[in-house]
């Protein structure tokens, strides 16, 4: 169950880095905090990066 949790956090934050790339704004805000669009970007990229990192480890205890 807990693969599946990473998969979908990689995903949403994969999509969001995505999605981010068709609006037209110099700024985005997360958590409350107006913040430059590439900080945002690299935020969330690094949060997709963690959770395949956790997926990783997972299929390692797995197999």
């Amino acid at each position: 169950m807990r693969k599946t949790f990473l998969i979908i956090g990689m995903v949403l934050a994969l999509l969001n880095v995505t999605y981010s790339f068709f609006r037209t704004e110099d700024t985005a805000i997360l958590f409350g905090i107006e913040m430059n669009i590439w900080v945002y970007r690299f935020i969330w990229f690094a949060m997709a990066a963690l959770l395949f990192n956790g997926y990783r480890k997972e299929q390692g205890r797995n197999s």
